[in-house]
């Protein structure tokens, strides 16, 4: 893990060093990702979050938001704690909106980007962090949000 000095003017940030396993396609600043157990399961390698890991798995497996664009099987920084200034975002239904202060989840339906944590919901996922605005639209955008994906 990589933990970013402490100062007064930026917030602390921690890091863990990554190996993208997603077919191949690289990874973008903003990409919420899980860790890999599937093709590498070695703990290090990181790909698009499943279906099972929210139908199943009710995102345990999530690794984090990437930091920095990482190339197919290559390493890279993925972000696990702190302020992120561009999450990919969107709101999948009516019911999970993303709404400030509010826990986020990675997508139900796929793709690297989060979604609004239903509070109604009958499912207990696992927040990977909060958002710090308010979004509601399906078309996928960035946006700031505090991660808590350790």
């Amino acid at each position: 893990m990589l933990f970013r000095r402490v100062s007064r003017s930026d917030p602390e940030k921690v890091f863990v060093v990554v190996k993208n396993s997603y077919s191949t396609a690289s990874l973008a600043n903003g990409y919420v990702v899980e860790w890999d157990a599937s093709a590498d399961a070695d703990g290090v390698g990181v790909t698009l979050p499943s279906t099972a890991c929210m139908t199943t798995g009710l995102g345990v497996s999530v690794a984090g938001v990437a930091a920095e664009t990482i190339a197919h099987n290559t390493y890279g920084l993925v972000q696990v704690y702190g302020y992120h200034s561009a999450v990919r975002v969107r709101a999948c239904t009516s019911d999970d909106v993303i709404v400030a202060h509010t826990g986020l989840r990675p997508a139900l339906a796929g793709g690297f980007c989060a979604e609004g944590h239903d509070p109604n919901g009958t499912l207990n996922y696992r927040t990977m962090g909060f958002a710090l605005a308010a979004y509601s639209s399906w078309t996928t955008t960035t946006m700031a949000a505090f991660i808590k994906a350790l």
